[in-house]
C-alpha cells in the first residue's frame, strides 16, 4: 500500500469513490479539482494499491490547526483495515502540536471505532450536519 499526495490525474478516479460511497456526495468535480492546487490549505492524500486508487483523506490546515474534511475507501476495498491506516499515517506526518478535528455520522459505527482507537475524543455534535438530515459527532485529536 502507498500512500502519496494526491495530483491531478487522480480526480477521475477520486470522484469515482466519491460518488459510490455517499449517496449523496458533498464533494464535486470542481471542489475536487481545487484541492490539486499546491497554493491551496487543503491536501488530498491518496491511497494506492497495486497500481489502484483505492481511497483519499481530504485535510485543510490553518497554522496548528488541521480539519479532517473527508476520508473514503472504495466500496469493495472496505474492512480492511485502509481506512485505520491511512489515518494512522495521516496523523504521523502531522507536526507536533497540532490539533485535528472531524465530523463523523453518529450512524457510522466503524469509522467512529477507528477514530476512538486513534485517539480522537468526543468533543461535541452537530445536529442536522449532513445532506440526509444525520448528526454528526465532533471529534479531536491531540498531537
Amino acid at each position: 500500500m502507498i500512500i502519496r499526495k494526491g495530483k491531478l490525474s487522480d480526480l477521475k478516479s477520486v470522484l469515482n469513490i466519491e460518488k459510490k460511497v455517499y449517496k449523496k456526495p458533498y464533494w464535486n468535480e470542481s471542489m475536487l479539482k481545487r484541492l490539486f492546487n499546491r497554493g491551496s490549505n487543503e491536501i488530498i492524500w491518496i491511497t494506492v494499491i497495486k497500481q489502484k486508487i483505492v481511497g483519499f483523506l481530504i485535510e485543510q490546515r490553518c497554522n496548528n490547526e488541521i480539519n479532517l474534511l473527508n476520508l473514503a475507501i472504495d466500496q469493495s476495498y472496505q474492512n480492511r483495515g485502509i481506512g485505520k491506516k491511512l489515518v494512522y499515517y495521516f496523523l504521523r506526518i502531522i507536526p507536533y502540536n497540532s490539533s485535528v478535528f472531524l465530523e463523523v455520522k453518529k450512524s457510522n459505527f466503524i469509522a467512529r471505532k477507528i477514530y476512538s482507537n486513534l485517539n480522537f475524543k468526543y468533543i461535541d455534535v452537530r445536529k442536522n450536519y449532513y445532506n440526509d438530515g444525520s448528526d454528526a459527532f465532533i471529534m479531536h485529536y491531540k498531537k
